[in-house]
């Protein structure tokens, strides 16, 4: 096997060209319409250029939230989509963040994204070397603008589901405990609103939602944030003597 063929993608990578915010405006208008709409009606409810609104309900497609409605142009809410966009509209952001971290792990298009991140887990890394990874795996040769449209928008979305933090000009990722793509459950549960837990010391606050599902999360990105402040404080150490 040629050097070539081993860093080729298996399949699909999602590169997507609007932010999640832009993401979001669509979804929650095609949960108003309840219907398969096209991309020009969404864009007039939106707001929206018509080329955003096309670009954005493209990525959304990557993520799982839509599907083709039958032709060219027209999208519908997937299952997974309706309950995403019911959170949004329902101003329970934190909870559709929490389901849009769960709904990544079962997208074929974040595959190798995903194992990128779990690679990196703990450590500050210029957000375009995952770019780069992308289009080395896909064979492509993008322009520097494309790059940086392309690690804009992705780490937008990644940040808003948890598995990436941005600090400054670098993100570190915040993925581990959840299942492998291959095993990763299809079937998410709406989340339930119980009583917050709270852990106080003279040191630190932790207040977090007694739901399973939000434990595993918290757990992982808990123990990633102290893995790169062990990090951190170590070679800020190692600077000073």
């Amino acid at each position: 096997m040629s050097g070539v063929d081993e860093i080729v993608a298996e399949g699909p990578i999602a590169t997507p060209n609007q932010s999640i915010d832009s993401i979001n405006k669509v979804v929650s208008v095609l949960f108003t319409y309840m219907r398969p709409a096209m991309y020009k009606d969404v864009a007039i409810a939106t707001n929206l250029h018509r080329a955003t609104a096309s670009q954005a309900l493209s990525a959304s497609r990557d993520i799982g939230l839509t599907t083709s409605g039958g032709k060219k142009g027209l999208y519908v809410l997937t299952e997974f989509g309706k309950e995403y966009a019911r959170l949004l509209t329902a101003e329970k952001e934190n909870e559709a963040k929490l389901y849009l971290r769960q709904l990544l792990q079962s997208q074929a298009a974040y595959k190798e994204i995903l194992m990128f991140l779990r690679a990196i887990r703990g450590e500050a890394r210029d957000p375009m070397d995952l770019i780069i990874d992308i289009e080395r795996k896909l064979n492509k040769s993008w322009s520097q603008s494309a790059r940086n449209r392309y690690r804009d928008c992705l780490v937008s979305i990644l940040a808003y589901a948890g598995l990436v933090q941005k600090e400054g000009d670098k993100i570190f990722s915040v993925t581990g405990g959840e299942a492998p793509f291959e095993e990763a459950t299809p079937e998410i549960a709406a989340p339930t609103y119980e009583e917050f837990e709270l852990l106080q010391t003279n040191d630190f606050r932790f207040e977090i939602k007694k739901e399973v599902e939000v434990l595993s999360f918290a757990k992982s990105q808990f123990l990633a944030w102290i893995e790169y402040l062990e990090k951190k404080m170590t070679k800020e150490k190692r600077s000073e003597s």
